[in-house]
């Protein structure tokens, strides 16, 4: 599994201040991406905090989880993808300016609803 090349989608939408898990970051920002992909759409979104990324998670249009989540890395760019959904507890530690020592489990988004 390879990370999504973002030149094969258009971009979709941009959401400042994203909820993750009920809870808004101010400063956080996903960009969503989307594809067609048969006869469903691949979606990926980009997740950045006062212009750094943090995290890109992907799936399918309508899904419930995202497929795969990569994390980023200052100095190193993307992990390789994990499967599931970005790691709340990682993603807010993150934000907060420390690592968290172990997942939570618990999915940070979810993959946005169907729009027409």
């Amino acid at each position: 599994m390879q990370l999504p090349d973002l030149t094969l989608f258009r971009e979709h939408k941009v959401i400042e201040d994203i909820d993750l898990d009920g809870v808004v970051v101010p400063g956080l920002r996903g960009t969503f991406h989307r594809r067609p992909a048969g006869e469903r759409i691949e979606t990926v979104g980009v997740y950045e905090y006062a212009g750094t990324p943090v995290f890109m998670a992907w799936g399918l249009v309508g899904e419930e989880h995202c497929r795969f989540t990569a994390y980023h890395r200052e100095d190193r760019g993307w992990t390789g993808p994990r499967p599931g959904c970005p790691d709340l507890k990682l993603v807010m530690s993150w934000l907060g300016g420390t690592a968290a020592p172990e997942p939570s489990g618990r999915c940070a988004v979810r993959t946005p609803a169907r729009t027409r």
